[in-house]
C-alpha cells in the first residue's frame, strides 16, 4: 500500500494518535516511544520520504493501513 506523501507535523500527530509519546528531538529527527516498548524514529521534515516512513513503521511494528486510519483522526 502507497502512502500520502506526509509532513513531519502529520507522522508526529498520527503516531499520537496511535499511542506514542515523543521521548527525544536532536536536530531534525524524533524518537517516539509506546507505553508497550516499541520506539520508532523518523526525520522532522517538511515532507518524509515515503520509504523511509515506511520502514520506520514496520521497526516499530506499525501495520500502514492502522497508521492511515489514525491520520484521518
Amino acid at each position: 500500500m502507497k502512502l500520502p506523501l506526509l509532513s513531519g507535523r502529520q507522522v508526529l500527530m498520527a503516531l499520537t494518535h496511535l499511542g506514542f509519546v515523543e521521548i527525544h528531538r536532536k536536530g531534525s529527527h524524533v524518537k517516539m516511544k509506546h507505553f508497550d516498548g516499541r520506539v520508532i524514529v523518523f526525520p522532522f521534515h517538511d515532507e518524509v520520504d515515503r520509504y523511509t516512513l515506511k520502514g520506520a513503521l514496520r521497526d516499530a511494528g506499525i501495520e500502514i493501513e492502522d497508521f492511515l486510519k489514525a491520520l484521518q483522526k
